[in-house]
């Protein structure tokens, strides 16, 4: 069919009027348009004129073979879904281990009056590093993982740190500098989400960039947004309903199909 571009909107209702007279297996072999109104399902082409004798050819023959090439086309649709169900289910599955693996990390307990040095986030030439500054002191305890510290000396800041950038305080430690590679442990093991930030599709898995509380900017992740909506529903749901009209949301909250 050759049409100007600006012409194929009026092809659309021919196309889903089309479909909506096709059997659908998820209706058990039923057209939409049967299903919902009852009337009976038409051939999309009943007959055609031929141009200069103006002759009405029926074209009632065309139905067995429109009903094979459907078929077919259903099976080999259904197949192709099958496949990506599975792919997308090993993935997930993959990226829980990963999790399940990292959730075995354990963490030194602090309590209130504990002395500590504090690791904060600097970019080495290479990569991401861990510079260790104190001694600090423990002044409230968020979390079993999350800390409140206060420093000793003016300005007396107070900040808040997850377990994983805290050590007990000892002379030698200071100003240490440590790669971030051996110290970064994300997953379960007591990480709390501050807030959801963007969203993006990477092939055809939806993540969102998620700000852990205690760490910095720079030790943002991007999560897989099917993990995140099992894991903390009512937090993402929230969000996802207030961004909604960013076309990367939208496209996910699609996808995981949750109004």
């Amino acid at each position: 069919m050759k049409l100007n571009a600006d012409e194929w909107p009026h092809v659309l209702p021919l196309v889903q009027g089309a479909l909506n007279h096709q059997p659908a297996d998820r209706l058990g072999g039923i057209a939409p348009v049967t299903a919902f109104t009852g009337l009976l399902a038409k051939t999309p082409l009943a007959g055609f004129v031929h141009p200069t004798s103006k002759e009405v050819y029926v074209a009632d023959w065309l139905g067995a073979a429109r009903q094979k090439h459907v078929t077919d086309l259903q099976l080999a649709l259904k197949e192709m879904h099958r496949h990506v169900a599975v792919r997308s289910e090993k993935l997930r599955q993959q990226a829980r281990g990963r999790r399940d693996r990292k959730s075995q990390v354990k963490f030194v307990g602090f309590s209130v009056g504990d002395f500590v040095l504090v690791g904060s986030v600097v970019n080495s030439p290479t990569k991401l590093a861990l510079h260790w500054r104190g001694p600090y002191q423990v002044t409230r305890v968020i979390t079993d993982h999350v800390k409140e510290t206060q420093q000793l000396v003016p300005p007396y800041e107070v900040t808040v740190h997850h377990a994983c950038r805290l050590k007990m305080y000892h002379e030698g430690g200071r100003e240490v500098t440590e790669d971030l590679e051996e110290q970064i442990a994300f997953g379960d093991g007591g990480f709390h989400v501050e807030r959801l930030d963007e969203a993006r599709c990477v092939d055809g898995q939806h993540q969102v960039l998620v700000k852990w509380l205690g760490l910095d900017d720079e030790e943002s992740s991007w999560e897989p947004a099917a993990n995140l909506l099992d894991d903390i529903p009512v937090v993402f749901r929230k969000w996802a309903a207030a961004n909604k009209k960013d076309p990367a949301v939208a496209a996910l909250i699609k996808t995981l199909d949750f109004p």
